[in-house]
């Protein structure tokens, strides 16, 4: 059985351990540098090196990105014969590892495109349905790949140049999304709503909204006046905005308008956009 040690107890390392382990794989510890509490039945170790760095086939470094060069130097000296060092940074390439190659390891990515929870078994419950992008050497790839389909996930090979730019793909799914619905509660709110009557509304739109995307893509889910090319109630919209919501609104206009010609809407121009949000009282000149 591949015996799999993590490197950092953070989020995404304890999620990560605690995924495995319920995969059946054998999780020697979890590894940091300073004493903290972890979820049952995980081992913690502090220090520079991990005790079990020896036996471990795979090493899994879960540590912040510009941690990894930090922790590339500081275990060049060590005796990485035969193993597999992954990283679970979704901006770096497995090139970021590439000093630990003379070492004698096999290197990898191995990113979980999934939002991590602050609860470790959230977190591994999420990264148990989880797509999990790799690039990196052949050999650490396919014992990346094994760890995945064990867990359930689904692995996606891609080449490390591209990395930047899947990045920001999951950035504008997960960390964007989660800004564009404070700013939709922030309206709600504005309006009438509790903090609580406002998310308990939102949140089911929201997972509707998602569910219509997997279910028959972007052009047939989208909805909206963009879509009906209904310039009046964006002159509405626009109108009780604040300067930065205007902004945000119009700009979010572009690809959305975009996305509506693919769907056959209405011909709205973004010229016309431009027209209504520049006119608005306390929207930015340009």
């Amino acid at each position: 059985m591949t015996a799999v040690g993590i490197v950092g107890p953070g989020r995404a390392g304890l999620g990560l351990a605690l995924a495995l382990r319920r995969a059946g794989v054998r999780v020697l510890g979890v590894h940091g540098r300073r004493r903290k509490r972890v979820p049952r039945p995980l081992v913690l170790s502090v220090g520079e090196m991990p005790p079990w760095l020896d036996r471990a086939d795979v090493v899994v470094l879960a540590v912040r990105d510009d941690g990894i060069a930090e922790l590339v130097r500081a275990w060049r000296g060590a005796d990485l014969r035969g193993k597999v060092v992954l990283h679970l940074s979704g901006a770096q390439p497995a090139a970021a590892l590439a000093g630990l190659r003379p070492a004698g390891a096999a290197v990898a990515a191995m990113h979980p495109l999934m939002t991590v929870s602050d609860e470790p078994a959230r977190a591994a419950a999420h990264f148990a349905v989880a797509t999990f992008v790799l690039d990196g050497d052949a050999k650490a790839v396919r014992a990346a790949r094994r760890l995945v389909r064990r867990l359930g996930g689904r692995p996606v090979i891609i080449a490390g140049r591209n990395k930047a730019r899947y990045h920001a793909g999951a950035v504008f799914a997960s960390n964007y999304v989660l800004a564009l619905l404070a700013v939709a509660e922030d309206q709600l709110v504005a309006a009438g709503f509790t903090r609580r009557a406002a998310r308990a509304a939102l949140a089911p739109l929201a997972r509707a909204t998602v569910d219509n995307v997997a279910r028959i893509g972007p052009e047939r889910a989208l909805t909206g006046p963009i879509l009906r090319g209904d310039l009046a109630t964006i002159a509405r919209h626009l109108a009780v905005l604040p300067p930065i919501e205007q902004e945000l609104y119009a700009v979010l206009g572009a690809p959305t308008i975009r996305l509506a010609r693919r769907a056959g809407g209405a011909a709205l121009r973004l010229a016309e956009l431009r027209r209504l949000w520049k006119v608005r009282p306390g929207a930015r000149r340009r």
